[in-house]
């Protein structure tokens, strides 16, 4: 089959995505033929780059509903306007503080402009190896050993949902008089969701941040790209925002995506309050089920936002588990890590969806306990987050430029890495082009491909080999 076809088969299964996009295939959101709107810069259609109508008007209402300078909606996804944002604020070489779980579009950032990366690594869940976010002490530490840098950039919420505390943060950034960036990509339906549902949190953009970057497509119903950046304050400068959004995003944007956002603004702006009310009473109904589970676990914390689901796998890899949802009851998971599977909801999740989710769990943590098996994550078996500082041995720039050699990976402890190592999903790095290679990273390594994860970042994807730089200094 080819991919259309594939995609046709997919919608056909009867599989129900506990995953991206926010608007779970809900029959409620329909659009006519595409073809049939698929258009260029004709005479009235307006222009992303240069927005005089239609568009212009859609950012306006977004600058309107979430209360920014500027909101530019972006159809490259929340990678394009990360790069755009990072690039704004800093200049070739600058010393950038940023959160070590940021996605991977930072991190290209800093290669583009050859930035000197500064990491605040947050302190991870014991059972989960979970990150739990940046603290303000940390921030405030970087900044008085960095008074030069450029910017801070944080990722909240996190894949998991973890949130920082961007309030805070934010006014320990500005006594320096610089901005901060803050990557939201999966919240947002913070701004929609906190005013009937205290559990979701104020935004990025409420709490201070000056630029914020959210999908909509992750957590509303909005088509895959499309996302918006978010100027709030004059510390980051509107001019240089919107050169590199030219550079950044595609100079033919699709009009179905921009129309599929102005869609999402429509149905929220009409919907928002009775949706969220009836997402937590969904939420709550699952949360009384899985309060009787005997061996599966519900990760929460008191800083996470309850969009995601983290479900411990007791006995079972996270693979597992995932791969057994969706053979045995047709279920796709956002992602399974070694100890737990990773579950998306949404406003757009349908009663159905909820109750199949919840029985299929509740079956199979029956079948668990009939069998013996023990309840909980395994202990300290977390997924992406790296586990030790990293030692930068040259910039990522010179690393990802040299000409290299390609080593089995087992042998290659205290070489420097010329590519990067992640798993996908999330796509954050746990081994960046530059750093001296590890005894850790070489246990994740092991440890993605036991778990059967999806280990990217490597040009040979069986992680058997991996390119280096040479040996540390």
């Amino acid at each position: 089959m080819n991919l259309y076809e594939i995609l046709q088969s997919y919608r056909s299964s009867g599989i129900y995505p506990m995953h991206m996009p926010g608007h779970k295939r809900n029959p409620v959101f329909q659009m006519e033929n595409p073809y049939s709107l698929d258009v260029t810069e004709v005479e009235g259609m307006d222009d992303l780059h240069h927005p005089e109508g239609a568009v212009r008007r859609l950012m306006d209402q977004m600058k309107q509903i979430y209360g920014t300078r500027e909101s530019y909606l972006l159809v490259n996804g929340s990678t394009c306007g990360i790069l755009a944002a990072v690039s704004a604020c800093a200049r070739r070489g600058d010393t950038v503080i940023m959160d070590r779980s940021c996605h991977r579009s930072v991190y290209h950032a800093v290669y583009l402009l050859d930035l000197k990366p500064v990491y605040l690594y947050p302190e991870t869940d014991f059972g989960t190896g979970i990150a739990l976010g940046i603290q303000p002490e940390q921030v405030e530490e970087a900044l008085c050993g960095n008074p030069s840098a450029a910017c801070v950039v944080i990722t909240s919420p996190t894949y998991e949902g973890v949130v920082s505390d961007i309030r805070k943060i934010a006014a320990v950034v500005h006594e320096r008089g610089i901005p901060l960036v803050v990557d939201e990509a999966h919240g947002a339906h913070f701004a929609w969701g906190h005013p009937y549902w205290r559990a979701i949190p104020e935004t990025a953009m409420a709490q201070g941040a000056d630029l914020v970057v959210e999908s909509l497509h992750k957590t509303l119903p909005a088509l895959t790209q499309t996302g918006v950046l978010h100027l709030c304050s004059h510390r980051a400068e509107e001019r240089a925002v919107r050169r590199f959004l030219d550079i950044y995003e595609t100079s033919s944007p699709s009009y179905i995506l921009m129309a599929g956002a102005v869609r999402c603004m429509d149905w929220m702006m009409k919907n928002a309050k009775n949706a969220f009310c009836a997402y937590r009473d969904s939420w709550n109904g699952f949360h009384r089920q899985a309060a009787q589970w005997k061996v599966l676990s519900l990760w929460e914390h008191e800083r996470k936002e309850p969009s995601k689901l983290v479900i411990g796998s007791g006995s079972m890899e996270g693979s597992e588990l995932a791969a057994l949802l969706r053979r045995r009851y047709q279920l796709q998971m956002e992602m399974a890590s070694t100890g737990y599977v990773l579950a998306m909801t949404s406003v757009c999740d349908t009663e159905e969806g909820w109750g199949r989710f919840s029985a299929a769990l509740s079956e199979i943590d029956q079948e668990l306990a009939a069998g013996g098996s023990e309840s909980g994550v395994r202990t300290g078996r977390g997924g992406w987050n790296r586990r030790e500082p990293a030692v930068a041995r040259m910039s990522m720039y010179e690393a990802l430029n040299c000409s290299g050699r390609r080593v089995r990976t087992a042998e290659s402890t205290g070489e420097i890495s010329a590519e990067f190592a992640f798993l996908y999903p999330p796509g954050i790095p746990f081994l960046v082009p530059g750093e001296e290679i590890t005894e850790g990273v070489l246990v994740q390594i092991r440890d993605a491909k036991q778990g059967h994860l999806k280990l990217m970042g490597m040009e040979d994807g069986t992680g058997e080999y991996i390119r280096v730089c040479g040996k540390r200094s």
